[in-house]
């Protein structure tokens, strides 16, 4: 899986260039001096002995008038380009209307977070904790029951167990997600989460202002909708844009801790899109995460999940 994800790795979206997209103005010119030229080909301008003054007369009227033609052509053609630039500009001025709405909405969304008075950004900073107390007892559960786990497999399961949480309701839907883990397994750490001393254990050790494992899906499941449909809105645009410019400043409203959860919620089967539609690695969509902020023996190792020269820290290794 890791080795398909570094194949997906593309340079950031370049612009358009002039030539591609002036080429039929560019074409009806050439063509148009070419075929305005051809007159010279004339017996009246060939190297002979005499040069006969009628029929160069004439040819000039007849050059002359070739000549306004020409420039009727080159009007029409400015014309045209100009009625372009005009309605490219019009459509990206459309775009971009819409774009910093989006953008508006999201930093929005982010506001409104609220978890027992942990509001806004500081919020992921205690889901990240709460993830990390999720992914010790899932690794506890493992080993209860004798499961072999890949990191990234603890990574959804925790991800999930921070998700979905538990609860009459809860415990349901965080089973069913992970029906394609061992019945025993799920069972186990389930019912560890479950447990008011756990929560209580965790939410001292932790420092959490809430009673953690209760889930926050009606809180990241809007969240993260509405993030990947501003980042999908600028991808699939057709204008002569530079698209990575655009996410970026998205990606520029992230905290370091919205964009680690980012990257577990992309692990999981609610976020796998972020991988296959590209938006991981083309966007460069968590490039900021602090190294080592996954120790890469206990938790994830990203040398395994994105090719060399992803992350913002390693611009800066390199530079020194």
């Amino acid at each position: 899986m890791a080795h398909d994800r570094k194949e997906k790795f593309g340079l950031p979206y370049r612009e358009q260039s002039w030539l591609r997209e002036y080429w039929v103005e560019i074409l009806v010119l050439v063509l148009g001096l070419a075929a305005i030229n051809l007159v010279f080909i004339a017996k009246a301008f060939r190297a002979t002995d005499t040069l006969n003054p009628t029929s160069a007369g004439q040819l000039g009227d007849f050059v002359g008038g070739y000549v306004g033609t020409f420039l009727a052509l080159a009007s029409v053609v400015l014309l045209s380009a100009t009625l372009r630039s005009q309605r490219k500009s019009a459509q990206v001025l459309n775009f971009e209307g819409k774009y910093f709405e989006l953008l508006r909405l999201h930093r929005d969304n982010v506001a409104e977070l609220e978890v027992q008075g942990v509001t806004g950004r500081k919020l992921f900073v205690v889901l990240v904790r709460e993830y990390r107390s999720a992914t010790a007892v899932v690794r506890r559960a493992a080993v209860t029951t004798q499961q072999k786990l890949t990191p990234e497999q603890v990574a959804h399961i925790a991800y999930y167990c921070v998700f979905y949480g538990t609860g009459p309701n809860s415990s349901r839907m965080l089973r069913l997600s992970l029906s394609e883990y061992d019945e025993s397994f799920v069972n186990a750490f389930a019912e560890e989460m479950e447990r008011s001393d756990t929560k209580d254990t965790v939410q001292a050790e932790k420092k959490l202002a809430y009673v953690p494992f209760e889930g926050h899906q009606s809180r990241l499941g809007h969240y993260y909708r509405h993030l990947y449909q501003a980042i999908r809105y600028v991808d699939e645009q057709k204008l002569s844009i530079d698209k990575y410019q655009y996410v970026k400043t998205i990606r520029a409203q992230l905290s370091n801790h919205e964009q680690a959860l980012l990257l577990l919620n992309s692990l999981t089967p609610v976020g796998e899109n972020w991988w296959k539609n590209g938006y991981m690695l083309r966007y460069r969509l968590v490039q900021n995460i602090p190294r080592d902020f996954f120790d890469p023996e206990t938790e994830l190792d990203l040398s395994t999940l994105f090719p060399v020269g992803y992350f913002e820290w390693e611009e800066k290794r390199d530079a020194i």
